[in-house]
């Protein structure tokens, strides 16, 4: 025990960051908690779940079941937002003329929810859950209206910014408030229902868009969050005790406690996000990449991670990535997993509707309905994990032949044509969702298994810096190089006075490729075709590294003792 330990009688668990798992095996009436500057505190637990009259009271007149439906009703609904737009961004890009420019919606949410999300837990601790609670929601609140009522894509983009305030954090704010409010003992069950809230919402949001925008028009996708969201408000603002257990007994001034937020660590990541995803994002599209700015921006994306590296390990008193768990060969193993898995999953998420869309000249909504089969085999994926691990307790073999599958199935996508019979695409799809959601599952268990409960709040918070950052990547760097591979392979095809024209028109109006002459839609459509056929090789590398981080540096614990095989 350190020499910051304390011990509490009868209280309920506090966490700082938010963040806690529930793998792992302590005592029944013993639990730990740990700050990231290892201070830990010890809870004696009472022996009964009878005895815990201080837990409900902080949720005032709201009863448990209604603050968890609500909590899930807000994971699903960010979940939902982040993919929702993968059958609609190209109807959005051509409505606004900026079909090159498109992946700044996805992107926009993206680096927001990425630069907020590890610090919301400590906010609340300072600030009140309530209040953290009803903060997000409306961020995300405003955010969604204001998406809907865009009327050019940089408006859109900053809305969809202000939209990944919240999202980010609605996520993290449930986990935090069901550690507070749920007995020990039922606390996996709770949390259970999160998790699968989010992975459904992330599956269905994609042939969900579709459908919408094509019966209501691509507004009512972000219109949808406006009816749940004032409810949860409602509910946050005139139900809920605006309880801070960790806080409410400190003296400390607002300066002091504002300390221990790594507010300099974030900016410097979103600094490095933010120019990464800029400089990517235009080099090879609207610039050269040797222009000055794109050059500048890549300088200063490459100077901003090796400072928030060293930032991190060097200065920060409350660093957002742990020092100690870097050390960890089992945990830096799932972390990369993920982060690359969420980066090839994203790539490929970015280019079927692409495909679908683009090249066989599907809408929205026929596009989303192909896409709906792998929604059903992500959540079958992440069912089937579950019950595996409980049942063997051992997951590495596991993961390491899903992460082959996965890369087969990606391999699978790549060998698409236009001429490629519809039930190959079909189990292509399919058999990547089952991947991918079986080893999210099975990661989020193997996270935890080769390291100490006080430790599970600073490995979540890892782990969902390196899911957020596979996915803004994997967007980004997609979306770089098929832009840079249609704009080469359209000038190489296309020749005369109006091919400037025409190629501009093609890169900002991807959806109305099929009004040009049908002389120049053989030349485009095989154009697209090769480019798409070209950035799979992107999906392909990252699914490849993920199956080797974790074939090499992944242990074989076994879930109940924590030992190595």
């Amino acid at each position: 025990m350190t020499s910051g330990s304390s011990i509490k009688e009868g209280s309920p668990i506090i966490k700082d960051s938010g963040q806690e798992n529930n793998y792992g095996s302590t005592s029944d009436n013993v639990s730990t908690s740990s700050t990231q500057d290892d201070q830990i505190t010890i809870t004696l637990k009472p022996t009964s779940e009878d005895d815990h009259p201080d837990l409900t009271k902080y949720m005032g007149k709201a009863s448990l079941s209604v603050l968890v439906t609500c909590l899930c009703t807000g994971c699903f609904l960010s979940a939902m937002d982040s993919s929702i737009v993968t059958t609609v961004f190209n109807e959005i890009g051509t409505e606004f003329k900026n079909s090159n420019l498109s992946v700044w919606i996805m992107t926009s949410y993206m680096l927001s929810t990425s630069a907020v999300q590890p610090l919301y837990g400590k906010l609340s601790d300072i600030f009140g859950r309530k209040n953290t609670l009803v903060a997000i929601l409306l961020f995300f609140l405003i955010g969604s209206w204001l998406c809907g009522a865009a009327r050019t894509m940089l408006e859109l983009s900053i809305a969809r910014a202000i939209a990944g305030l919240g999202g980010g954090g609605l996520m993290t704010m449930a986990s935090v408030a069901i550690h507070d409010l749920v007995p020990m003992r039922s606390r996996g069950q709770y949390q259970s229902y999160v998790n699968m809230a989010h992975t459904v919402g992330a599956t269905v949001g994609a042939p969900l868009g579709g459908l919408i925008n094509d019966m209501f028009g691509w507004r009512y996708c972000f219109y949808l969050n406006l009816p749940p969201c004032l409810v949860i408000l409602y509910i946050y603002v005139y139900r809920l005790e605006n309880y801070n257990l960790a806080v409410s007994k400190s003296n400390e001034p607002l300066s002091e406690k504002m300390k221990n937020v790594d507010f300099v660590g974030a900016l410097i990541l979103l600094t490095a996000n933010v120019t990464f995803a800029t400089g990517v994002s235009l080099g090879g599209n609207t610039h050269l990449w040797s222009d000055p700015f794109i050059v500048a921006l890549l300088v200063i994306a490459g100077i901003s991670f090796v400072s928030f590296g060293f930032y991190e390990f060097y200065v920060a008193k409350k660093p957002l990535v742990s020092r100690e768990l870097i050390r960890n060969s089992n945990l830096v193993s799932v972390v990369l997993n993920n982060l690359f898995l969420c980066s090839a999953t994203m790539g490929i998420g970015y280019l079927v509707p692409q495909f679908f869309m683009g090249v066989l000249g599907y809408n929205a909504s026929s596009a989303g309905l192909w896409v709906l089969p792998r929604t059903a085999m992500v959540t079958i994926g992440c069912w089937v994990a579950g019950r595996y691990l409980a049942v063997t307790g051992r997951y590495k073999k596991y993961i390491v032949v899903f992460s082959v599958v996965n890369v087969g199935a990606t391999v699978s996508h790549f060998l698409w044509t236009s001429t490629t019979p519809m039930w190959v695409q079909f189990l292509s799809m399919s058999v990547e969702g089952y991947c991918f959601g079986t080893l999210f599952v099975a990661t989020m268990v193997a996270l935890v298994a080769d390291i100490s409960r006080t430790e599970n709040a600073s490995a979540t918070s890892m782990m969902f810096l390196c899911r957020s950052t596979g996915w803004l990547t994997g967007s980004t760097v997609t979306a770089a190089i098929l832009q840079a591979n249609l704009k080469k392979n359209l000038t190489a095809s296309i020749k005369g006075p109006d091919a400037p024209k025409i190629i501009e028109f093609v890169r900002t109006s991807i959806t109305k490729i099929r009004t040009l002459p049908p002389d120049i839609q053989i030349v485009v459509l095989a154009a697209l075709e090769k480019s798409i056929h070209v950035t799979f090789w992107y999906a392909i590398v990252c699914s490849s590294l993920c199956f080797l981080v974790t074939s090499l540096f992944m242990k074989d614990c076994h879930l109940s003792s924590g030992k190595s095989k």
